[in-house]
C-alpha cells in the first residue's frame, strides 16, 4: 500500500468537513473513526493543544483506547456524512464508536510532546504522530523515528497542534523487541510500515490545516454573533420596555448567544439570595431551579467577587474534593458553570450564571469579555430600575391630566383620593422583579376610622360621607403633594411613602393620627370627633416576595392597634 493511495483514501472526510464548514468537534470525531476503521487500530486524537490551556483540549477516542486517558467520556453520535463516507472508503465494517473525553489530567507522553513533538513508538508499543502549526516534521520517516526518546533535533521544536495516539495488539516478542530498539535504528516501529507511518504523518497534517480552518472560521462566526449580541442589548436598553421584561431578554440573550442550557441572574444582597430572571434552552429538559439559593453555598463567591476582586469563576462538579458551590451544581443537575459578577454603581449586586447540564464548557478570552460586557449592560438595566419607579409616576401623572376619562376610572367619587384600582396598579409596579431587587425600602401606611359604623347608624351615610370626606382633606393637608393616598376600602385608607425607614414612616402616621384626632369635624348632623388606628410595614426582602406582602403586614399592624385600644400606631 504506497503513501499516496493511503491518505488520498482518506483525505475526503476531511475535505467534506471543511466544505460544509462542520463543527470542529465533528471533524475531529469522523478524523478518530475514519482513521480507526481504514488502519484497523484504536485511536485517541488530543486537539487544542496549541492553547495551553488543559481545559481547552479535546480528546476523541475509540472505545479501545479510551483507558489511555481519564476522565468523564460522552459518546458521540455517527453524522449522515460519516455514513455516505464509509460506503466510499469500502469499509466492511462499521465505523467504530467515538467518545469525547473530558481528561483529569495528561500523560506523560503528551507532556513530552509539547515540549519536543516527533513520531516515536512508546516501550508499550503506542505509535504517537503530532502535527503542527509548521506542517509536517519531518521530509520523510527514515532516520527521525525512535523508541521511548526524543528527538533533539532544532527542527522538531514546532508550536504543537493536534496528536493521534495509534494502538495494534502485538505479539509479546514484537513488544520486547520495541524496549531493545536502537533509536538511531532507521527500522519501522513494530507493527507498522513506513509507508502507513508517512500516510499517517501526511493526514494528520491535513487533518491540522483542517483544523486551523474550521477554527479560524468559528472564532470569526463567535465575534460576529457576538458583537451582534452586544448590539441587541444596548437596543433593548434604549427600548420602552420595563425594568423586568429589559432584565428578562438580556438573561435570555445571554443564554442563545453563548450556547449554554441556563443562564441565570441572582441577587445575592437579599436575604435569602434569589433568582431574578432566569433562561433554559428551549431544547433541554431541565430540572426545575428554586428562585431562592442557599447564602452559605454563594458566601465564598461573594468573597472572592469583593475582597479578591475576581473578574469570573468557573466552578464544575468534583465528586472528591466538593465545596458549598459544586454541591449546589450537584443539586440542581448541572455539571459546570461559569460565573460573573455584577456592580450596579461600584456596589455588588450579585452574578450572572452560565449552566451546562450535559458536558464541561470551555469559555474562550473574548466570550469571558462578551459576558462581562453583557453583565456590565445587565447592571445599567437594573440601575435604571431604581428610576422606573419615579419614571412611572411622572408619566402616569401627566397621562390623568390629559385623560379626564382615565381619570374618572382611578380616582375615588367621594374623596377625589386615588381608588383601590390604583393602589393595585402601583403595587403591582413596585412589585416589578428587577425594581424590587433594586428599589430603596418603601413604607405601606394603613389606616382605619375608629367605630366608623356607629357613625353611619347614628347619623346615616350621607353623614358618614361628609366625615370622609374631611378625613380626605385633612390627610392631604399633612402630606405632600406628590404622595398618593388611596381609599382602600369603606373607610379604610392607604398611603405608600417611597425611599422611607420605619422610623420615619411612624413619625408621619403620628402626624396624621394627631391631625384627625385634633378637631371635631363640621357635617350637616353637627361637630362629629372620630380617630384611627395606623398599622405599618416597611419592605424586607428576606420575608417579602412582593409588595402585596407588605401591605398585608401593615393590615396585621393594623389589627394589632385595634386590638389593644385603637387611636394608635403600630408597626410589624
Amino acid at each position: 500500500m504506497s503513501t499516496q493511495s493511503t491518505w488520498k483514501q482518506i483525505y475526503p472526510s476531511i475535505k467534506t468537513a471543511v466544505a460544509y464548514l462542520e463543527p470542529i468537534d465533528l471533524l475531529l470525531t469522523q478524523a478518530v473513526r475514519t482513521l480507526a476503521a481504514f488502519y484497523q487500530t484504536d485511536c485517541l486524537l488530543w486537539a487544542g493543544l496549541e492553547t495551553e490551556n488543559p481545559d481547552s483540549f479535546q480528546v476523541y477516542a475509540t472505545s479501545g483506547a479510551r483507558h489511555f486517558v481519564t476522565g468523564r467520556a460522552v459518546q458521540q453520535s455517527l453524522s449522515p456524512t460519516e455514513l455516505v463516507l464509509k460506503d466510499d472508503l469500502s469499509l466492511n465494517d462499521s465505523f467504530p464508536a467515538v467518545w469525547q473525553i473530558y481528561p483529569e489530567t495528561l500523560p506523560e507522553w503528551l507532556v513530552t510532546q509539547q515540549r519536543l513533538p516527533q513520531v516515536t513508538q512508546l516501550e508499550t508499543g503506542e505509535l504517537i504522530v503530532p502535527a503542527t502549526h509548521n506542517g509536517r516534521l519531518s521530509a520523510d520517516f527514515t532516520g527521525s523515528f525512535s523508541v521511548g526518546a526524543v528527538a533533539t533535533s532544532a527542527d522538531s521544536v514546532r508550536s504543537l497542534q493536534l496528536v493521534l495516539l495509534l494502538n495494534r495488539p502485538l505479539p509479546s516478542q514484537a513488544t520486547e523487541a520495541i524496549s531493545k530498539t536502537d533509536p538511531a535504528d532507521p527500522a519501522s516501529p513494530q507493527g507498522w510500515s513506513l509507508a502507513e507511518v508517512e500516510s499517517l504523518e501526511v493526514v494528520c497534517s491535513q487533518l491540522g490545516l483542517a483544523y486551523s480552518a474550521l477554527y479560524w472560521q468559528q472564532r470569526l462566526e463567535q465575534a460576529r454573533r457576538q458583537a451582534s449580541l452586544v448590539g441587541r442589548i444596548v437596543r433593548l436598553l434604549n427600548s420602552n420596555l420595563n425594568p423586568d421584561e429589559i432584565v428578562g431578554r438580556i438573561v435570555a440573550e445571554l443564554g442563545q448567544g453563548l450556547n449554554c442550557d441556563r443562564c441565570i441572574l441572582i441577587d445575592l444582597r437579599s436575604t435569602p439570595p434569589s433568582i431574578l430572571a432566569a433562561w433554559e434552552h428551549p431544547d433541554q429538559q431541565l430540572p426545575p431551579l428554586e428562585r431562592q439559593v442557599d447564602l452559605t453555598r454563594w458566601q465564598s463567591v461573594i468573597d472572592v467577587f469583593i475582597q479578591d476582586g475576581v473578574s469570573y469563576l468557573e466552578v464544575e462538579q468534583d465528586g472528591i474534593n466538593s465545596d458549598p458551590l459544586q454541591d449546589w451544581l450537584h443539586a440542581i443537575g448541572a455539571v459546570s458553570a461559569l460565573i460573573v459578577p455584577l456592580f450596579i454603581q461600584a456596589e455588588f449586586f450579585g452574578a450572572v450564571s452560565l449552566l451546562s447540564y450535559q458536558s464541561d464548557k470551555v469559555y474562550q478570552l473574548d466570550e469571558l469579555q462578551t459576558i462581562r460586557q453583557v453583565a456590565d449592560q445587565a447592571a445599567i438595566a437594573l440601575t435604571n430600575a431604581q428610576h422606573y419607579q419615579s419614571l412611572w409616576h411622572k408619566q402616569e401623572a401627566l397621562r390623568m391630566q390629559n385623560n379626564s376619562v382615565q381619570l374618572e376610572i382611578v380616582r375615588d367619587d367621594l374623596t377625589q383620593l386615588m381608588n383601590r384600582r390604583s393602589l393595585e396598579r402601583e403595587l403591582e409596579q413596585f412589585s416589578t422583579k428587577a425594581v424590587w431587587a433594586v428599589q430603596e425600602d418603601f413604607c405601606v401606611i394603613i389606616l382605619d376610622i375608629d367605630y366608623f359604623k356607629l357613625v353611619n347608624d347614628t347619623y346615616g351615610h350621607s353623614v358618614g360621607d361628609e366625615v370622609l370626606q374631611h378625613l380626605a382633606q385633612r390627610l392631604q393637608r399633612q402630606l405632600r403633594k406628590e404622595t398618593a393616598i388611596y381609599r382602600y376600602d369603606g373607610e379604610e385608607f392607604v398611603v405608600l411613602l417611597a425611599e422611607t425607614t420605619l422610623t420615619e414612616a411612624v413619625d408621619v402616621a403620628e402626624r396624621l393620627r394627631q391631625a384627625i384626632r385634633a378637631a371635631p369635624m363640621k357635617t350637616s348632623a353637627g361637630e362629629i370627633s372620630i380617630t384611627a388606628s395606623f398599622g405599618i410595614a416597611q419592605q424586607n426582602s428576606a420575608q417579602d416576595r412582593n409588595a402585596w406582602d407588605v401591605l398585608q403586614r401593615a393590615n396585621r399592624a393594623l389589627d394589632h392597634a385595634k386590638r389593644q385600644g385603637r387611636d394608635r400606631v403600630k408597626t410589624l
